[in-house]
């Protein structure tokens, strides 16, 4: 049986508190790549995307304030609809308010969005204003064009505390990049 090639752990953090920035982990150990926005903000989403073939480096983000949550951002639909990359959509202190509606939800959802931010939408429209006031969210997959089959994306939301997605992303069956993220954990072994 032939072994599987070294995979990277890859870690999304989406914060729930106020100045808790989301961040993203990828790798392990001392060479680990910890990425987060370079302009945070409460009450944002944080739109990164990271180079296939190698992970470790951010390609272009986009830090979209909570009160802008019905439009695409200008410009994103260049990184997403190329399947050299990867994707992560994560909020920072997101306002129930602010959860995404119109083009920006069905954007989402176009790349993957389901459950978790159709129960999001949920509490927002049932409950109401001042009900729950804060969320955390997070979304992240393969970049590319959607069709019959697309690839997997997964997602995270809470109510309660921080959301927290422990992957990890795995390259060619020859170990070399691009990588594309797989539902396992990845860890050093003591």
């Amino acid at each position: 049986m032939e072994s599987m090639p070294p995979m990277l752990a890859y870690t999304i953090y989406g914060s729930i508190h106020s100045g808790s920035i989301p961040s993203i982990a990828v790798g392990q150990g001392p060479g680990k790549q910890r990425l987060r926005p370079d302009a945070p903000a409460d009450d944002s989403y944080w739109i990164v995307i990271l180079d296939g073939n190698d992970p470790k480096k951010k390609v272009h983000e986009f830090i979209v304030p909570g009160q802008n949550n019905t439009a695409v951002p200008a410009g994103l639909d260049t990184y997403m609809s190329n399947p050299g990359y990867i994707f992560a959509v994560v909020t920072q202190y997101l306002s129930t308010l602010n959860v995404p509606q119109g083009p920006f939800y069905d954007y989402l959802a176009k790349y993957g969005a389901g459950r978790e931010l159709q129960r999001l939408e949920q509490i927002n429209t049932s409950l109401g204003c001042g009900y729950i006031t804060r969320m955390s969210y997070l979304l992240t997959g393969q970049c590319g064009p959607r069709g019959t089959y697309p690839p997997p994306s997964y997602e995270l939301g809470s109510t309660l505390q921080s959301v927290l997605l422990l992957m990890s992303l795995m390259p060619r069956p020859d170990g070399k990049p691009p990588y594309a993220i797989c539902d396992s954990n990845t860890f050093l072994k003591g």
